[in-house]
C-alpha cells in the first residue's frame, strides 16, 4: 500500500490517496480540478492548478499515520514542506488588531 499527497506550490494540500495496487508513488499528479464553469483549472502554460489556484507540485509519499491524520483532520488544514518533507497544521490568521 502506498500513501501519498497532492500539493501545490505554496505547500498546500490537496488530495490524499492511499493506493492498495500502488508500488512506487506516481510520478505526476493523479487528481486535476476544475474552475466554476467546469473547465479544467490550468495557468496561461497548461499547469494544472490547485482549488488555490497556485501549480500543483508533484505527489510525495507519507507514511500511514500521516495519512490518517490528514483523513482525520480534513486536507484542507494542513500544509506540506518537500524540502523538510513533513505535513503540519495549517496555521489560523490571527484577527487584525489596530
Amino acid at each position: 500500500m502506498i500513501y501519498f499527497i497532492e500539493y501545490d506550490s505554496a505547500g498546500d494540500v490537496c488530495h490524499v490517496c492511499a493506493d492498495p495496487n500502488a508500488t512506487i508513488v506516481p510520478l505526476v499528479n493523479r487528481v486535476t480540478f476544475n474552475n466554476a464553469d467546469g473547465t479544467p483549472a490550468k495557468d496561461a502554460n497548461g499547469n494544472n492548478l490547485s482549488p488555490y489556484g497556485l501549480v500543483l507540485a508533484d505527489p510525495a509519499g507519507v507514511t500511514v499515520d500521516v495519512y490518517n491524520t490528514l483523513i482525520a483532520g480534513g486536507v484542507e488544514n494542513f500544509t506540506y514542506n518537500p524540502t523538510t518533507q513533513t505535513v503540519s497544521p495549517k496555521v489560523a490568521n490571527a484577527p487584525a488588531t489596530s
